[in-house]
């Protein structure tokens, strides 16, 4: 600000010269050649503009040389007017400023949009996925729309080697897409976010990455006023401490009380007062990678299935909520009526209900009414189809929903009898097909706070106080160090299903899933990535499932806030103690008594009330998405099923032919080893960094 003030002295100086120097010129050339007043001012003029004519010269010597004066100030002033007006128009700071004035002006004409509160790690992620799936609607909208019309060229001016066809089709699918990207296509959510933050250098940062950013304290009424507060739809609140968050939160509210509003936060107590504060959404990001990285171990089919559908951008089957307005057509017809997956590859995971609460997976012969949002599933490029099929012209806003997510706060659970260290060891002797779970770090902690100690776990620390606390709730306890291969074999890994690992020190979380992979090809193991970096590491080191808690937290903000029925669909269904529903997954093992028979014939919904929302290919790669009812069962597929919690282990042994009976491995692929990725001098380097630490 102090240069660009410089800037601006500077040039009211030399504007002040200038009507210095043309002046006198005026009156010398007046006076001492006794010219008209016009004819004074035209050679002033070009005198100092160096043109020089040479129709009107001065005639007398003291002419001459008040010309060759006016000439030498003149010319010096006029420079000095240009540099300095040059400066002021294009230094740093104006372009800097003028940037911003254009950026609120973009902000001053938005509505309806999105407003991201903070600095840092949460924040970039968050943003980085706005990014990827702003790439990815291109890319799929260029599939829906660009390559038919380029089909339809073809046939009309023939093949593209056709040369004197070429440039009017050129020129006629050039101004096709012009006129779409102008007057038709939709913006995406990277043109609807605004980012408000207090750092400087990252807001300049993100300006550069084309977001919008207002320069500013997010808890203050002028600078949320700025970003358009009042107009927007909803607001991510993810700053550094909680008690920031908490007073964005309070601000926000006042501002704008219909506004939906996600928060992030980390001690409980701070949660619910947010929720009090006026927060629709609080999430706590090492809870929320906590519950991931359980269902990643624990139920990977189901966690890929979800995965797929929710956070891999580029993936061609894609989950989004259709509503059903008052005035939409699909009102009063039955889900089979519709045709939708013969018309558009799609189906019905769940509906929500008027009163908030779900259906999921609903029968084709179920009547649909007004003001339900399905949860549908079907290829990214047919969504925008299904999207106006559901709804018609006029109708491209969808109300908002505005309720408070209150979730009812999940007791550990605990067993009256508690096991010693010793008598520890000695159960884990007769267990097999177990789950191991090794940390002490938050994300454990919060892991094993959600888990049955009645169920077939074994945990692993080297913290005495985290390891007392969790055989007092009366879980098996394996005391010492995960990342050695001697306590590992104590927990029994070698006839383990999977093995959760969450260590804060990144060559111990290596060490740990070397060892793990050396002990057992067939183990199923689930890590976690304190930063980015250590993603491939841990990868190549055998892990099968790397969870990288901000990337988590980051995916899961982004659904609550953007897509929030959904976001309460997974809360409702995935492993829920207050609805009594879970989502499992059933293998078809090779002598299952269910393969080769039909869903229809299976009659889950009946027998057990049971919906299936998807299948796992036999080749462990792919999916089926809302499966029809003449599907037939084969070998290795599983099911992936919405049953009530108190069915699943009767439809588990209906569906093996053994209660006690548990698939043969987790793992998607049971052929990667990592001995040939990580040297002995790396493993021993790795070893030595440990000791140290």
């Amino acid at each position: 600000m102090s240069q660009v003030n410089d800037l601006r002295r500077q040039f009211r100086a030399a504007a002040v010269l200038i009507f210095i120097v043309v002046p006198i010129g005026i009156a010398g050339f007046s006076i001492i050649e006794g010219m008209p007043v016009f004819d004074a001012i035209y050679v002033t003029i070009i005198t100092l503009t160096t043109i020089g004519y040479g129709d009107v010269t001065p005639k007398t010597e003291l002419g001459r040389l008040f010309t060759l004066g006016l000439v030498g100030a003149g010319m010096s002033a006029l420079l000095f007017f240009l540099s300095s007006s040059f400066a002021l128009l294009f230094s740093a700071e104006a372009m800097t400023r003028r940037r911003l004035s254009k950026n609120r002006q973009k902000i001053g004409k938005l509505k309806s949009h999105y407003i991201i509160c903070g600095t840092g790690e949460m924040v970039d992620k968050t943003i980085g996925y706005v990014l990827r799936g702003a790439e990815v609607r291109r890319r799929q909208h260029q599939e829906r729309i660009y390559r038919p019309l380029a089909r339809g060229l073809d046939r009309l001016f023939g093949s593209p080697e056709r040369g004197r066809a070429m440039g009017l089709r050129r020129v006629i699918h050039r101004l096709f897409v012009a006129y779409h990207l102008r007057f038709v296509d939709h913006d995406t959510l990277l043109d609807l976010l605004v980012v408000v933050t207090d750092d400087a250098e990252y807001a300049e940062r993100l300006r550069a990455a084309g977001i919008l950013v207002i320069d500013g304290d997010p808890s203050d009424d002028d600078d949320l006023l700025s970003a358009g507060v009042a107009r927007a739809k909803a607001l991510m609140v993810l700053l550094d401490q909680d008690t920031e968050n908490l007073l964005t939160v309070l601000t926000a509210r006042n501002l704008n009380p219909r506004l939906y509003i996600t928060a992030a936060a980390v001690e409980e107590e701070l949660k619910l007062k947010m929720i009090k504060s006026g927060a629709n959404v609080v999430l706590a990001p090492y809870e929320v990678a906590a519950q991931f990285l359980n269902s990643a171990t624990l139920r990977p089919a189901v966690n890929d299935f979800f995965n797929s559908i929710l956070f891999e951008q580029d993936h061609h089957h894609q989950i989004t909520q259709l509503e059903l307005g008052d005035d939409s057509p699909w009102i009063g017809r039955r889900i089979n009526d519709l045709a939708l997956r013969e018309n558009y590859d799609a189906g019905i995971l769940g509906i929500r209900l008027e009163s908030g609460d779900f259906v999921h997976a609903p029968g084709g012969r179920r009547v649909l009414q007004e003001d339900e949002i399905l949860l549908a599933v079907a290829p990214g490029p047919m969504i925008p189809l299904l999207q106006q099929a559901c709804r018609p012209r006029g109708r491209d806003e969808m109300r908002f929903a505005s309720f408070q997510r209150l979730i009812p706060l999940r007791k550990s659970k605990s067993l009256e009898e508690s096991f010693s260290l010793e008598e520890s060891e000695a159960a884990i002797l007769t267990m097999a097909k177990h789950f191991v779970i090794c940390g002490n770090d938050h994300i454990i902690q919060s892991a094993v706070r959600f888990l049955d100690p009645s169920r077939p776990f074994v945990l692993v620390s080297n913290n005495e106080a985290v390891s007392e606390r969790w055989r007092q709730r009366g879980f098996r306890v394996i005391h010492g160090d995960p990342a050695k291969e001697i306590t590992l074999k104590k927990a029994g890994v070698e006839r383990a299903q999977a093995i959760m690992i969450s260590i804060q020190d990144k060559a111990a979380a290596v060490l740990a899933v070397l060892s793990a992979r050396t002990i057992s090809k067939s183990l199923l193991i689930s890590v976690t990535a304190t930063t980015d970096d250590m993603i491939e590491k841990l990868r190549r080191s055998g892990a099968d499932r790397v969870v990288s808690p901000f990337h988590v937290a980051a995916q899961f903000v982004l659904l609550s806030t953007t897509r929030p029925e959904i976001a309460d669909f997974l809360q409702h269904v995935l492993y829920n103690e207050i609805t009594g529903l879970e989502t499992a997954e059933l293998y078809m093992e090779g002598d299952s008594p269910w393969i080769g028979k039909t869903l229809r014939e299976l009659a889950l919904p009946m027998r057990y009330r049971a919906g299936v929302i998807g299948i796992r290919r036999a080749n462990r790669t792919d999916f089926v998405y809302t499966p029809p009812p003449d599907h037939r069962m084969q070998a290795h597929e599983v099911l992936i099923v919405i049953t009530p919690m108190e069915y699943f282990d009767e439809m588990r042994a209906n569906a093996t032919g053994d209660k006690d009976k548990r698939p043969a491995t987790l793992r998607v692929s049971v052929d990667v080893s990592a001995s040939g990725v990580w040297s002995r001098d790396m493993i021993r380097e790795l070893i030595q960094q440990h000791d140290r630490g």
